[in-house]
């Protein structure tokens, strides 16, 4: 008995020095801006901890969805405005499920069966393998932290725990918040005003539609696939009125939404 709780104390150790080490990488990040923790930087410890070449981290937008709030740079968030558009892909797995969804190969068979059209898109981008791990508050899950790879193949034990670590460490600064005055990184502020007009297109359709925000979000992302555009900008062109969706949707629905 007494072996069996020293093994229990040397496993709450190793897991409280792995904690640690994992917000060391985070806040020196941080500390090389001269601002506090941030969720870019999180993103930058996670590309660094999992050998990531893109790192993504989602926060949910209740009936609208999900959106991007930090990335490691543009291919990241051409990927994930990507799989928010399909409806479709690791990190929305993630979310529905509330569990870590490993892709760690997008060209096996269980990969193209599971996401056949963010599959076959990711991989033309040069990205192989994908690994979700949802942000939790308890048993509601309130984002995704998402790590992308150029070559397929799994992680090892540690890279795993390190990327239960960094969701734990996303959600709490998700929580906190950035203080004011904090420094901003000016490609994370592009992004984010990007996906605030996604929200106000989402808005105007509603009313267009006389559509809950739900079904508003799905024509918007319907008509950005179905017409090879990027969902920033379709949500440019409703939100500036060069663009008017008709209640009937048309050719513009996915029979699988």
């Amino acid at each position: 008995m007494g072996f069996a709780a020293g093994n229990r104390d040397d496993q709450w150790h190793a897991d409280e020095e792995r904690n640690a080490l994992v917000w060391q990488r985070i806040e020196r990040r941080a500390a090389l801006e001269g601002t506090a923790v941030m969720p870019r930087h999180v993103c930058g410890a996670a590309g660094e901890a999992l050998n990531g070449t893109g790192v993504l981290l989602y926060q949910g937008w209740g009936e609208a969805g999900v959106r991007p709030v930090a990335l490691s740079g543009p291919p990241a968030e051409e990927l994930g405005e990507a799989e928010v558009t399909l409806g479709e892909g690791p990190a929305l797995s993630a979310l529905r499920h509330r569990c870590p969804v490993p892709a760690a190969d997008l060209m096996a068979p269980t990969g193209a069966a599971r996401w056949p059209v963010f599959a076959s898109w990711a991989v033309s981008r040069d990205v192989a393998a994908v690994f979700a791990f949802p942000v939790m508050m308890g048993a509601v899950a309130v984002g995704c932290l998402e790590v992308h790879r150029a070559a397929a193949g799994p992680l090892t034990p540690q890279e795993w725990a390190d990327g239960l670590l960094l969701a734990d460490s996303a959600m709490l600064v998700l929580l906190r918040g950035g203080p004011a005055g904090a420094a901003r990184d000016p490609h994370t502020d592009a992004v984010e005003a990007r996906w605030v007009r996604v929200q106000q297109a989402i808005g105007v359709l509603s009313v267009q539609l006389d559509s809950d925000l739900a079904t508003a979000s799905a024509r918007l992302r319907a008509h950005a696939y179905c017409t090879e555009r990027r969902l920033t900008a379709v949500a440019d062109d409703v939100v500036a009125h060069r663009l008017r969706l008709e209640s009937d949707a048309g050719g513009d629905d996915f029979p699988w939404w």
